[in-house]
């Protein structure tokens, strides 16, 4: 049996990570690796017991292992293994019976894009999935093929589209009705919500902000300029953000210890991480945070507030994007990105 053990040190939630298994059981008789715990991958199974899932044939087996190898966070992966899936599935659905990334040909591509668009599959979702085909194509050695003039975006159609954020940063009004209909429902979520706001947190990060409170709230209180979000981030990459309100950080820390030192050390109380997300996100569309307002939203805002933050101190519009990129989580590199995706309405102001 695999070896279960804490996938994180110290954390309130028993999220659970185990030594690999590997079966040779699956009906395509390909070995699979997987893991029986809540971070397994999409298509991870045991064939000896009973799943809903469908096997994957030797090529969905090849592409997946390739599409896990080509790294980044758990829910990159898992996002790229499920196109790769979709993509394997497509072929079946045809017939074409090819055994090996090597055999893949443009037209597979081609056809898999028509189908994705006939199904009314939006442009930017379709280059991302493009990209992640893409990405396993090059991992397997098939760059000619990658780079295929006839799979670009502009000829497979692709072209043109958007990558303008599809949410909407939250406005005052609606935040503060939002807060209020937290507070009165559950204050563990109303405190999440107002760490969120207040700090640009991803809703992982503000589930697992419990373990962060009293190290956050010391630093506030040495007169940091910016607090260190460790639990909770993208790839487990821990980032630095600007406080940009102190006060009101300060006052949100303290109502947050306060909720946390009475529900188990743990601002959602909820025995794991899976359980704590779907309540988060359950109860985030009960009180109004759905569609262009969802809980992103409040990261959103919080992004345009640090663009206008930097910009006030003198930074140049190309450096405080820089700098907001870094406070998100992504690199220096992303400034353009951050503007396009969380400061188009910004921009229109």
């Amino acid at each position: 049996m695999p070896r279960r053990i804490p996938a994180l040190a110290g954390s309130p939630y028993p999220v659970l990570a185990e030594t690999p298994y590997t079966s040779t059981s699956c009906h395509s008789g390909v070995k699979v690796s997987f893991w029986r715990s809540q971070k397994a991958y999409a298509g991870d199974c045991l064939c000896s017991q009973k799943h809903g899932g469908k096997c994957m044939g030797k090529l969905g087996g090849e592409m997946k292992a390739l599409a896990k190898h080509c790294g980044g966070s758990h829910k990159t992966v898992n996002d790229r293994i499920h196109i790769v899936q979709r993509f394997d599935q497509h072929l079946r659905a045809l017939n074409i019976q090819i055994q090996r990334v090597a055999q893949i040909k443009v037209r597979h591509i081609e056809s898999y894009i028509r189908e994705r668009l006939a199904q009314g599959i939006s442009k930017r979702t379709l280059q991302n999935e493009m990209a992640s085909l893409r990405a396993v194509l090059q991992q397997a050695g098939r760059k000619q093929i990658a780079e295929h003039e006839r799979l670009t975006n502009k000829s497979l159609g692709l072209s043109g589209a958007s990558r303008n954020g599809t949410r909407q940063a939250i406005t005052q009004d609606n935040y503060h009705y939002v807060l209020e209909t937290a507070r009165a429902k559950d204050p563990g979520l109303a405190a999440a919500l107002e760490l969120s706001r207040l700090m640009g947190l991803r809703s992982q990060e503000a589930v697992q902000s419990a373990q962060s409170l009293k190290t956050w709230k010391q630093a506030v209180e040495r007169g940091d300029t910016r607090l260190t979000v460790v639990f909770g981030t993208k790839g487990r990459r821990p980032r630095e953000t600007v406080i940009l309100d102190t006060g009101a950080v300060k006052k949100a820390l303290d109502n947050a210890l306060a909720v946390a030192e009475s529900r188990n050390h743990r601002l959602i109380d909820k025995p794991d991480l899976k359980s704590a997300m779907d309540y988060w996100h359950n109860q985030a569309t009960r009180i109004g945070l759905a569609g262009a307002y969802s809980p992103h939203s409040l990261r959103y805002a919080w992004a345009q507030d640090a663009i206008h933050h930097y910009l006030a101190q003198g930074f140049s519009r190309k450096e405080a994007l820089a700098m907001v990129a870094m406070d998100l989580g992504h690199g220096d590199g992303r400034g353009r990105w951050v503007e396009q995706v969380y400061g188009h309405e910004w921009e229109e102001e």
